[in-house]
């Protein structure tokens, strides 16, 4: 296995006198299907003399084994071959420096759905080591076979989060959105984390980021927001999850404008 994400080449050739829209449909449907399935974290498509370039992300390097295939890619693989179009040629281009290296855990005793908007690994971290695993090693929550709400939630929150970052009139709307744990999208994040659950068996915690805080010791007092009860931990998780409720599934930071603030007391 890597020691983090690979990026890799697709190369989708062209049969002689073939549409390139229909091409450039079908290729993007199977590419979709990849996307869905977990097999392809991003891509991007430049068009060629001999066909379509794909430049993509993996989770991992062997993302791409016909043993990760769900139903989808299987159906949109047999629809290119139906226009003359095999298997694509795949060029490993090495290791993406920037990524985290995914999960080695032969068991993981918890999940965590995580995300930044800097992030480009898969949503779903190891509780032990905290690296990413690819979504193709879980169980669907959906009937369709597909993880397009772990990724619809992953691409909403990593919006809130940006818009937090980017500061100005949606900075404290964001805030409230990542760290509190009614908020429409935490709500919509636990309840996909409970899904998980069921399905594999293990633990799923929610994440709360929280960033505003009045005092260190302030934070330190915190209860977990759904239940009340005491959550700090007697050291941090992976070295950002200060809090922990295991009745709630939630975690969540000492808040990172006292954490980081050269101010006694923290900022605010």
């Amino acid at each position: 296995m890597s020691q983090a994400m690979d990026t890799a080449q697709l190369l989708f050739r062209a049969r002689t006198g073939k549409k390139n829209e229909d091409l450039f449909d079908t290729v993007e449907s199977y590419l979709t299907a990849l996307l869905q399935n977990g097999q392809i974290i991003t891509y991007k498509v430049a068009k060629v003399r001999t066909g379509y370039l794909v430049i993509a992300s993996l989770p991992e390097s062997d993302a791409l084994a016909d043993r990760f295939a769900n139903t989808w890619v299987r159906k949109r693989h047999r629809e290119l071959a139906a226009i003359g179009v095999a298997r694509p040629k795949v060029t490993y281009l090495g290791a993406d420096p920037e990524s985290r290296a995914p999960c080695g855990c032969r068991k993981q005793p918890f999940l965590i759905l995580f995300t930044t908007f800097l992030n480009a690994e898969p949503p779903l971290r190891c509780g032990a080591c905290f690296g990413p695993i690819a979504l193709y090693k879980v169980p669907f929550t959906t009937a369709v076979d597909a993880h397009r709400d772990v990724l619809q939630w992953e691409e909403t929150y990593q919006a809130m989060d940006s818009l937090f970052i980017g500061t100005g009139p949606g900075e404290r709307f964001a805030h409230a959105q990542l760290s509190r744990f009614d908020s429409e999208l935490s709500a919509d994040g636990r309840e996909l984390a409970r899904n998980l659950e069921r399905r594999v068996r293990v633990p799923v915690y929610y994440y709360l980021s929280k960033y505003f805080g009045r005092s260190d010791q302030a934070e330190r007092k915190r209860k977990c927001p759904s239940c009340g009860k005491s959550w700090l931990r007697k050291e941090p998780l992976h070295r950002i999850f200060d809090f922990q409720c295991q009745r709630c599934r939630l975690l969540s930071n000492v808040a990172f404008d006292v954490r980081y603030s050269p101010r006694p007391g923290g900022s605010r």
